[in-house]
């Protein structure tokens, strides 16, 4: 064997892996400062047209922009899902704001209670609302409705569902950011002065009253404003789901 030509093709495959793993760093960090950059003129150019059209973010705007996949649920079938259930003791409210507690709420005659989490807008009096959890993200359209009677929970209604292991083959794709989202409905959507209160990642369906067994669900920006509307955002394509007619969506 030829060991000091040996010696240079293996000291020239290492200089060329080096080059490459140096261009893509470069590379990256190159993507990366694009990246933010773009990020700062979408978020200048929102502030630019809430400013115009007398508006105000009152709620904190994510930064995320994580890696999701289209999911596929089913429906759980259980006698007392979907039906008001009286608890035959009462349980304090406060108790359902540590998420510490839940664990130990279904022993207290609500299952699965440490699944969900508390739905702040759209909780009002005397309801109070929690979306089920996957992984970290709410499903926005598969809720426990607890019912509040003088501070105490007096009874709920469930609905459950178990992702299907079809979702897995899904391919996970970066959602949009937050901000994008701000800006199409600002420019497109909102009425003059709105006030947004939320702006929430999760997942959305077209869920019916009809029956159904396994239903897809998105990526989905909630967006709601002060006055109870509400607008829901495709977290891939960006498209904007039965907005609420006002002056700015009217053709």
């Amino acid at each position: 064997m030829d060991w000091s030509r040996a010696k240079t093709i293996l000291i020239l495959s290492f200089l060329g892996l080096n080059l490459l793993l140096g261009y893509e760093l470069w590379s990256g960090k190159l993507n990366i400062g694009e990246s933010k950059q773009a990020s700062a003129d979408i978020a200048e150019e929102l502030n630019r047209i809430m400013i115009s059209r007398g508006m105000k973010l009152a709620a904190e705007v994510p930064k995320e922009t994580p890696k999701m996949r289209e999911i596929v649920v089913k429906a759980v079938e259980d006698e007392s899902y979907g039906r008001k259930v009286k608890l035959s003791a009462p349980i304090r409210y406060n108790l359902f704001l540590s998420k510490g507690s839940l664990k130990d709420l279904s022993n207290r005659g609500i299952p699965k209670i440490e699944t969900y989490s508390y739905d702040r807008t759209t909780s009002k009096e005397g309801l109070f609302m929690m979306n089920q959890l996957v992984g970290d993200y709410p499903l926005f359209d598969i809720n426990m409705e607890l019912f509040i009677t003088g501070g105490e929970v007096t009874g709920y209604r469930q609905a459950y569902v178990e992702v299907d292991t079809s979702s897995e083959a899904k391919e996970e794709k970066k959602v949009i950011s937050a901000y994008t989202v701000l800006r199409t409905l600002a420019e497109k959507y909102f009425p003059n002065g709105a006030v947004v209160t939320d702006i929430r990642l999760g997942y959305h369906g077209q869920f019916f009253d009809t029956e159904w067994s396994t239903l897809p669900t998105f990526p989905t920006w909630r967006v709601a404003l002060d006055n109870g509307d509400m607008y829901y955002v495709h977290g891939f394509r960006g498209d904007v789901e039965n907005a609420p007619r006002t002056d700015a969506s009217k053709p």
